[in-house]
């Protein structure tokens, strides 16, 4: 199973990035900001994006399920996943 662990940041770092863009932070920026205070390990996608992917990996087990032998295990982690979209 998957484990998604918090990462704490501090509040000097957001004030940083805050007062360093006066006309305010675009979804890029926020982005790559929040990856680079978690040595990469966050990154920001779009919703959808992720959505049409948890899909696309729902179908794709769906067709191949008399092929490997852990397709409930993989839906049920797909499940799980869709709980954080």
């Amino acid at each position: 199973m998957m484990i998604i662990k918090d990462r704490f940041i501090p509040k000097e770092e957001f004030m940083r990035l805050l007062f360093t863009k006066i006309d305010g932070v675009d979804t890029h920026e926020l982005s790559m900001w929040l990856k680079s205070q978690t040595d990469d390990e966050w990154v920001v996608m779009p919703r959808a994006f992720c959505v049409m992917t948890v899909t696309f990996f729902e179908e794709k087990a769906k067709e191949n399920s008399g092929t490997f032998l852990f397709y409930e295990e993989v839906i049920q982690e797909l499940k799980e996943l869709k709980k954080y979209l």
